[in-house]
């Protein structure tokens, strides 16, 4: 994870106006960032944070996520931090990886699914070829004319109409700008001012980032047969639009939605995430919505703490990270109960889904808190030789203490939080997004997430873990 350095005091504002700015960085500050790059007005860069931020004398901070214009001749930016400008035309290979797995390939004309009728689709999902004649059911192509079709049709037909009509196209990154091309190959290259998706085109144009996820996540048809698929869709387009890896996003929307009741429930929840912290009426059916740290989260399933990180004299400082190994995944939440971040986890051991109580199976649910000791293997040797410890524990790795004697009621004991993975052999279990293999009953997380995610939280304040498991 890049940082960049203020070489004096600094403004980040969220337009190009410098009377704008609603924060600053005083000389000499470090800010986390996943990308810095060059802002459509000469001059001005555009930074996109990794990690909260709060200016001295600030109150609410800025977000994991939030992108803000900053002269980049007031700070030191690392090579690696800056983004590299598209070549013209060029569409990042993160629209192609959504979109293919959404359309799949079929090289002989279908009808649509939803109308049973037109329009008549072809290949990756196109519905004209490249003279704008439509597809006729009957027609057949070959692999190759598919990919040709689909790679024209993309550029034509969907990136130029989306780099046209939609607003700050050129501020945002790769990763947002597949998100979009993804929805709009799905609903329509323009679909920005056509009057059915005001939500998502207000978002957009006032640069509310944070709430395009839950915006995206209403244009899902519900109530028809389709609502699933096209949920576990927007989510992950939400998920891609946050900077996950397509796959990582698409393999995680298809845990945590298999009922249209899933997808109201997510909906609801990004909904609440955008506004700021609110009270949880109710438990969501999942994943949990664990955002406060004074009280246990009851879900229906699964077991959980009996305890809470405000028993154990949780500060403004410190951290909550939500384990829940029914959905994998691992959700932190600051001291005021705003969630910093979502990743995929496993707590999975050996046995089954619901065995925990014996050795190398699931980690035991109750709390845990991360220990102050870092094992820092990544950080000693970036490009090691094979060892079997660096195999099974990767890049960084923590112990946790174990708060609700559960270790010692069920007979275990080392349990940790850490990457790597022996099934992953070497050097695959030193990549950065890792599988996620099953473990002997410690919480597993990728490298990466290791390193950029849960580091800067255990650097910050003490991290305390809830894990849930299957009842």
């Amino acid at each position: 994870m890049p940082y960049i350095t203020a070489r004096e005091e600094a403004g980040l504002s969220p337009s190009p106006a410098a009377a704008d700015a609603d924060s600053f960085v005083a000389a000499g500050s470090r800010i986390a960032v996943a990308w810095v790059r060059q802002a459509p007005v000469e001059g001005l860069a555009i930074v996109r944070l990794a990690g909260r931020y709060t200016c001295p004398g600030g109150a609410a901070p800025l977000l994991d996520g939030d992108q803000r214009y900053l002269n980049p001749e007031r700070f030191s930016i690392p090579d690696d931090a800056w983004l590299r400008a598209p070549e013209p035309g060029e569409i990042p290979p993160e629209v192609a990886q959504l979109n293919h797995h959404y359309e799949g390939c079929r090289l002989q004309a279908y009808p649509d699914p939803r109308t049973g009728g037109e329009p008549i689709t072809i290949g990756w999902g196109s519905t004209f070829y490249q003279d704008g004649s439509p597809i006729r059911l009957g027609d057949v192509i070959t692999q190759e004319q598919a990919d040709a079709l689909y790679e024209h049709n993309c550029r034509e037909r969907f990136w130029k109409v989306l780099e046209a009509t939609i607003p700050f196209w050129a501020e945002m990154g790769d990763c947002q700008r597949a998100a979009l091309c993804s929805f709009a190959y799905n609903n329509g290259a323009r679909f920005h001012g056509d009057g059915y998706h005001d939500t998502l085109d207000r978002h957009l144009r006032e640069r509310r980032w944070s709430a395009v996820p839950a915006a995206l996540m209403l244009y899902r048809n519900p109530g028809e047969t389709v609502e699933v698929g096209l949920g576990r869709r927007r989510r992950a387009e939400g998920l891609v639009w946050g900077g996950m890896e397509p796959a990582v996003a698409c393999a995680q929307a298809e845990r945590e939605i298999r009922t249209p009741a899933d997808c109201e429930a997510w909906e609801q929840r990004l909904k609440q995430e955008a506004a700021g912290p609110a009270p949880v009426a109710k438990a969501l059916t999942a994943p949990p919505p664990a955002t406060a740290a004074d009280r246990p989260v009851d879900l229906p399933g699964l077991v959980g703490p009996k305890k809470t990180p405000q028993d154990f004299g949780f500060s403004v400082t410190d951290s909550h990270v939500v384990v829940n190994d029914l959905s994998e995944t691992a959700r932190a939440f600051d001291a005021e109960g705003r969630m910093l971040w979502e990743i995929p986890a496993l707590a999975r051991g050996q046995g089954r889904e619901d065995q925990y109580q014996d050795t190398s199976t699931d980690t035991p649910p109750g709390i845990y808190r991360i220990a102050k000791k870092v094992y820092r293997d990544y950080e000693q040797d970036p490009s090691p030789t094979y060892s079997a410890d660096r195999r099974s524990y990767g890049w960084y790795s923590f112990d946790l203490e174990d708060l609700e004697m559960q270790e010692r009621r069920f007979g275990r004991a080392g349990i940790m939080i850490h990457g790597g993975g022996s099934a992953c052999g070497w050097p695959g279990a030193w990549a950065p997004r890792q599988p996620l293999h099953a473990t002997l009953g410690c919480v597993r997380l990728h490298n990466q997430d290791l390193r950029d995610k849960l580091l800067p939280l255990v650097e910050q304040g003490t991290v305390y873990v809830s894990v849930y498991q299957e009842a």
